[in-house]
């Protein structure tokens, strides 16, 4: 425990929490045997003895705690222990009445060096390092915060009316909470602190034991201005025309490739070659200089070697160039020369006011502008509505080419490299305002600053999710677990409590984010977590079933008019439950017309269609599916899916019997047919949409 950097002893912590309102249990110091006993007929009771001081922690430990105390001799004999095993010195008791109360939690504050200060609520208690059963808020916390750390807990059901207790005060419980949110802001000298146990005594929360330890705030404070500036991405996304610096007609270095898949991709703007040499570069007339060039281009794609970018930047600010990509490594990755040539190329890029994304980045796609600007690779996705931004080329690479071979649209890609100056934070918050992109997926190793990514996150899901693919999570996995805020409350945990809080979906695989963010952007958001499971066969929805289970969803139940009308339609040994099976009955008619009874009942907020499509229901020939088509049975039953998303506002997914790479089928609703491979992927995609449609009506009352 951090006690070297300085801390309150027990009764100066109680004082503090006192006088923001949390209850403490009556008592006093004493410094004697006779004070102690005096004190402790005076709270008439049973009493706790403490030996406290600013060089004791650990107290439960090192046995200076004795409990339940009555009676004169019984004070007298525990105080006299104590101060003995104190060693005297600056030692003193803290006599205190007896808290009573059989469910124990805890709650705490820690300032966290990216987020600033962290609400911990949890599983209290000499146990709290064993269970670890807690949940974390970012300040500010919002009411709705509050209940979700509440509601976070695997305990939670302790919060109500349990085995005869009365259910806890929520709202004492959650004046706490605030209370140390508002001491973390007015005492920015304190970096932790720890209330364990949090006794409910009746239904009042009180706190019978309190640490505070002091020292430098390790993060951002709440009252510390925010001077981080947006740069305007418009050029980057849109621009009218393009500089390639470093062209080249060698397709096999980057400014040829660069510069060919800018012209392959039908960039309608202007495109400008520069290449010291002049002549022409691609059967377009090269320019020997940035200062040559006949007009200023909105974006300058750079691909000169590390040591020429920074002269290369230079001229692009003096020519008035907005924004810039730098293609190029050899930079901060490359060691302490890099990170000085970084460093350099930084302020170059802000004394001129140019917008820079890189280096060592792999480039970026503006679908709609038709701007292919990706070196050595034809990416070539649909248009869409998803946009994707990453630290990472090849993970970008990854998602880019699994949503083009998936049919999954996109609207803008971008990879940041070593965000020298502009970083995925911004890119994503710039994307929060563009009108062409429902849906964002970030792939992020790092937020650098915490309060930045919580802050851009949280002001952008209101208006449209944003997926989160993670990596480095598990840095801190060996650490070990202690009962203090300090030690539970590692970077991993805060980062998923800042990201849950502010409404971002984090997932850790490639395939799954995809599935999530394409669901986003391609279907409605179910109203509930009732789902229906349709399957083609026994196995899968038994699946699924599990599924839905560990999900937190419900099966939903079928309406006695919704089992009559699949009797009529189905044979007499259909499974009568959900997940419903139809028995391989045979026809995508029967099909469709048992998932229109199932998504127009209003038992039922989504449904999950399996092994329907690519199946002989549908009359599905395996190599059709290999050139991405679909068959006429195939396609009548998905725009029939569309219809029915229209009409009902409910989302569908389907699980073909076998797997097909095609992910989504456009008809003619404004929701697109979604196919994910797995059932538990599909029940995963609507959990994961329940969940944000939850937190979306949260936000709108």
């Amino acid at each position: 425990m951090a006690i070297g950097r300085g801390a309150l002893d027990e009764w100066q912590a109680k004082a503090l929490l006192a006088s923001y309102g949390i209850p403490v249990p009556e008592g006093d110091l004493a410094r004697s045997e006779d004070e102690a006993v005096a004190i402790a007929r005076r709270l008439d009771g049973p009493v706790a003895l403490k030996a406290v001081g600013s060089d004791i922690g650990h107290k439960t430990d090192r046995g200076l705690v004795v409990l339940n105390l009555q009676g004169d001799e019984a004070v007298r004999s525990a105080a006299r222990s104590l101060l003995a095993l104190a060693d005297g010195g600056e030692a003193t008791l803290l006599v205190e009445r007896m808290v009573r109360g059989a469910r124990e939690f805890m709650i705490g504050m820690k300032r966290d060096p990216l987020f600033g200060p962290v609400i911990l609520f949890g599983i209290g208690g000499i146990f709290a390092e064993a269970h670890k059963d807690i949940a974390f808020g970012v300040t500010p916390l919002e009411e709705q915060d509050i209940e979700g750390m509440f509601a976070g807990i695997r305990a939670s059901v302790l919060l109500g009316s349990f085995r005869g207790l009365p259910p806890v005060d929520r709202a004492a419980l959650a004046g706490a909470v605030r209370a140390l949110e508002r001491i973390a802001a007015d005492h920015p000298e304190i970096a932790e602190i720890d209330v364990n146990p949090l006794i409910i005594e009746g239904a009042t929360p009180v706190a019978a034991d309190a640490l505070v330890i002091l020292g430098l705030a390790a993060g951002p404070h709440l009252s510390a201005p925010r001077t981080h500036i947006t740069p305007d991405l418009t050029p980057l996304f849109a621009p009218r025309s393009v500089a390639v610096i470093g062209a080249s007609n060698d397709p096999l270095k980057w400014g040829g490739s660069l510069l060919r898949n800018v012209i392959d991709g039908g960039f309608a703007g202007s495109i400008y070659p520069v290449n010291g040499r002049g002549g022409t570069v691609c059967d377009l007339p090269a320019f020997g200089s940035v200062a040559d060039l006949p007009e200023v281009p909105d974006l300058a794609l750079v691909a000169v070697k590390a040591e020429q970018v920074n002269a290369v930047i230079e001229q692009c600010g003096a020519r008035g160039i907005p924004s810039a990509l730098v293609v190029a490594a050899g930079f901060s990755e490359a060691g302490e020369a890099g990170v000085v040539l970084e460093a350099e190329l930084a302020e170059i890029a802000r004394r001129w006011g140019v917008t820079l994304i890189g280096p060592n980045c792999m480039g970026m796609l503006s679908v709609h502008s038709h701007l292919h600007a990706v070196g050595f690779l034809e990416l070539r996705p649909k248009a869409g509505r998803l946009s994707i931004v990453t630290q990472s080329g090849n993970i970008g690479v990854q998602l880019v080419t699994r949503a083009e071979r998936r049919g999954i649209g996109i609207d803008k890609y971008v990879s940041v490299g070593n965000q020298a100056s502009t970083s995925a934070l911004d890119v994503l918050d710039a994307l929060g305002d563009d009108p062409q992109t429902a849906a964002a997926l970030v792939y992020l190793e790092g937020v650098g600053d915490g309060r930045h990514f919580f802050d851009v996150v949280r002001r952008i899901t209101p208006k449209k999710p944003v997926v989160v693919l993670r990596g480095g999570l598990t840095e801190i996995g060996g650490r070990a677990a202690a009962s203090h805020t300090g030690a539970m409350a590692g970077a991993a945990e805060v980062f998923m409590a800042a990201a849950h809080q502010a409404g971002c979906l984090v997932r850790t695989g490639p395939d799954e984010s995809l599935d999530v963010a394409m669901c986003l952007t391609s279907l409605p958001l179910p109203k509930g977590r009732r789902v229906a499971v349709m399957t083609l066969g026994g196995g899968w929805g038994v699946l699924a079933a599990d599924e839905v289970a560990r999900a937190g969803l419900e099966l939903a139940t079928l309406e006695p008019s919704v089992r009559a009308e699949l009797d009529r339609l189905l044979p007499g040994y259909w499974s009568r439950g959900n997940p419903i099976d139809l028995v391989a009955a045979i026809g995508s008619d029967l099909a469709q017309r048992a998932l229109t009874v199932l998504v127009e009942s209003e038992q039922v907020d989504a449904v999950a269609v399996l092994g329907i499509l690519n199946s002989p229901s549908t009359g599905a020939i395996a190599d059709e599916f290999a050139c991405g088509r679909f068959n006429a049975e195939e396609t009548t039953f998905l725009t029939r899916v569309t219809e029915l998303m229209e009409s009902t506002g409910k989302p569908i997914i389907n699980v073909p019997l076998r797997p097909i790479e095609i992910a989504t089928f456009h008809g003619s609703a404004r929701y697109d047919a979604v196919i994910l491979y797995s059932p538990v992927a599909a029940i995963r995609a609507l959990a994961a949409m329940a969940w944000y449609g939850e937190y979306i009506a949260a936000h709108e009352r």
